[in-house]
């Protein structure tokens, strides 16, 4: 069941899926333009990182908090290359969804 349709009318709700999802790619394409040719996460990468982020709507506080986490992971393992990065980024920002909101988390299912 779509969390959506608790809220929507079917139309509505193709409406912001398809928004959404264009907002998803618009995102994921800033990400992939900001890691071409680089070999591992570095300072230049999560900038660019932060900066797709932030044109992206995500939020300062928010994109601060997933910056945090990020760096932290590369401190920890030492060395992470950029193809990590998109599933590392995933899993931070799945755990920092799940520790904001945790009213509902029975009807959630992550993608």
């Amino acid at each position: 069941m779509s969390f959506f349709k608790k809220f929507f009318s079917k139309e509505k709700e193709q409406e912001l899926e398809q928004g959404l999802e264009k907002t998803k790619s618009s995102l994921f394409q800033k990400i992939s333009k900001a890691v071409a040719g680089k070999a591992k996460v570095d300072v230049e990468v999560l900038d660019e990182l932060e900066s797709a982020l932030i044109s992206s709507d995500v939020g300062l506080d928010t994109t601060i908090k997933i910056i945090e986490r990020i760096e932290a992971r590369v401190a920890r393992d030492k060395y992470l290359n950029v193809a990590e990065l998109n599933s590392i980024l995933k899993e931070e920002i799945s755990g920092l969804l799940t520790e904001n909101n945790t009213v509902d988390l029975e009807d959630f299912v992550l993608p």
